[in-house]
């Protein structure tokens, strides 16, 4: 069964977005699905969705980041930090 973990506001700090992957990562790595659920959230900011989903795919490449984690409710706004994120994190070859 999959882990939901439910988020809310406005999402800017580094510092929370890299104890949040820390998390993430720690639950992946027990082989869990991770469902980051974002209905709630207003605005995510670009050094957020770098420290958690730029950093993320870096480690673990895009294809963990697509089997681990799953997004539920990101408004437009939001999954494109998160999609910029991790793009700017690809290894060129990849992009």
């Amino acid at each position: 069964m999959p882990n939901t973990l439910k988020y809310k506001g406005s999402l800017a700090n580094r510092i929370t977005a890299a104890q949040e992957r820390s998390r993430i990562e720690a639950l992946t790595q027990q082989n869990e699905t991770v469902i980051l659920d974002y209905n709630e959230v207003i605005s995510l900011s670009g050094s957020y969705a770098d420290e958690l989903f730029g950093v993320y795919t870096q480690r673990y490449g895009p294809q963990a980041l697509k089997a681990n984690l799953k997004i539920k409710g990101a408004c437009p706004a939001v999954a494109r930090s998160i999609g910029q994120a991790i793009q700017n994190r690809m290894p060129a070859s990849a992009a």
